[in-house]
């Protein structure tokens, strides 16, 4: 089964008062499969990057953060590779 993953943005540094105006921190991801979900933050905003990769399970229990990606795409990428692989295995 194939599963296409997205980023929404639900993160931001403030740039001022307006809400959601600064540099993106953190996405929440969709289209995962089975219920889950996952979020992708960075751990070293604002002066470097650091993204980390949480999952979120259909109990709502969830890992830890995991990674250390260049960017958010980078560690997109590495969850569709995971969600692949673990789609194989069942």
């Amino acid at each position: 089964m194939q599963y296409t993953l997205t980023l929404h943005e639900d993160a931001w540094l403030s740039d001022g008062p307006v809400f959601a105006s600064g540099r993106v921190t953190g996405y929440r991801v969709g289209g995962m499969p089975d219920g889950r979900t996952a979020r992708i933050a960075n751990f070293g905003a604002p002066s470097r990057n650091d993204w980390r990769i949480m999952r979120i399970n259909p109990d709502n229990t969830q890992s830890g953060w995991t990674g250390h990606y260049e960017n958010a795409d980078e560690a997109l990428v590495a969850l569709q590779e995971n969600v692949v692989v673990a789609a194989l295995k069942t």
